[in-house]
């Protein structure tokens, strides 16, 4: 007797990855990156398990690859506030919401453990990851108007120390981003980014 396959009829490509992205988040914020159940997460998105082993061989894999589409969520929600302090302090806002959220939180788990960080470094390290186009036309906006100064810092030294500061504030103090402290963060990175002279 011929079984109907569950992903049968459903569209291919990409609207299938984000429904297993979006299925591994879910999973992740419930069980955590050592609770991930492959099986649960084909569950979840109404697709075989090889669907996914098809694009992520490995566990590690499938949680890095959902690392990358918030980190290109968050990008794409970056736009131009028309200052280097208001686009710093939205993705700010940005890096906190998605941290304080309980996906973000076991995101941002799964992202330090052992189990995963190879596969996490690689996405780290990817261009097409690491500097998204809206991020380098912050730089650029920026550099345009005075305000940044390329030579003294990369964009990645910045990033680095906003979302570092972050998540030392909400994964390890446990304390809320305010407005007053986000603002505070803000300034020593735009003090250490003025030209000098």
């Amino acid at each position: 007797m011929r079984t109907t396959r569950r992903d049968a009829g459903r569209p291919r490509g990409e609207p299938i990855e984000h429904a297993i992205l979006t299925a591994t988040l879910d999973d992740l914020a419930e069980f955590g990156v050592e609770g991930l159940s492959i099986p649960r997460v084909a569950e979840r998105a109404s697709v075989n398990k090889t669907t996914i082993y098809r694009r992520w061989p490995t566990r590690e894999q499938l949680v890095a690859a959902a690392l990358a589409a918030t980190l290109e969520q968050t990008s794409a929600d970056l736009c131009d506030t028309g200052s280097l302090r208001g686009d710093l302090l939205l993705l700010m806002r940005l890096v906190t919401a998605r941290l304080e959220s309980p996906t973000g939180r076991a995101l941002a788990r799964a992202a330090m453990s052992e189990q995963a960080s190879a596969s996490v470094a690689a996405i780290s390290q990817d261009p097409s990851v690491r500097a998204q186009a809206s991020v380098l036309d912050l730089v650029a906006r920026a550099a345009g108007r005075g305000d940044w100064d390329p030579a003294r810092s990369s964009p990645d030294v910045v990033l680095a120390m906003l979302t570092g500061s972050v998540m030392h504030r909400v994964l390890m103090e446990r304390l809320p981003v305010t407005p007053a402290w986000a603002e505070g963060v803000v300034e020593v990175l735009l003090r250490g980014l003025e030209p000098r002279g």
